[in-house]
């Protein structure tokens, strides 16, 4: 059989307790700030992504076959993802390089956290992403 603590270690045991509750008051809405902006600059990060691929498949296609169905391609990609294209531009020729550009708009979920810091975020916001290839056939 344990002794029971003296109410001297009890009463340290609740103030201790109290002071643990006062912490975490103080820090849980600078947790929950950076877990919110975390996942918002995440969001943008994966469709930054999915435009480069739809970039690199866009213009592959175009090297191996037409504009039209390198459009197609992009769509297809973006459209898995859910996301919709603003406009799809073909760069080039350039000596016999062919590139496609990709841009579509991107809507922050909490645009207000970064004002906090000092940033100026547009929302929505447009990304952009481009790809270059070697055209083989001359």
């Amino acid at each position: 059989m344990q002794p029971r603590p003296s109410r001297r270690a009890q009463r340290a045991h609740r103030r201790q307790r109290g002071a643990v509750l006062i912490e975490f008051a103080l820090i849980f809405p600078f947790l929950l700030v950076f877990t919110l902006a975390v996942v918002d600059i995440s969001r943008a990060f994966m469709i930054k992504n999915m435009l480069h691929q739809a970039a690199r498949e866009g213009v592959r296609t175009l090297v191996v076959s037409s504009a039209d169905s390198a459009s197609v391609r992009v769509r297809e990609v973006m459209s898995a993802a859910n996301v919709p294209v603003t406009s799809i531009t073909y760069l080039g020729p350039s000596g016999r390089q062919l590139g496609v550009r990709v841009v579509t708009t991107f809507s922050w979920l909490y645009p207000g956290l970064f004002e906090w810091t000092g940033a100026s975020i547009k929302n929505p916001m447009p990304l952009t992403a481009e790809a270059w290839m070697r055209q083989e056939k001359p």
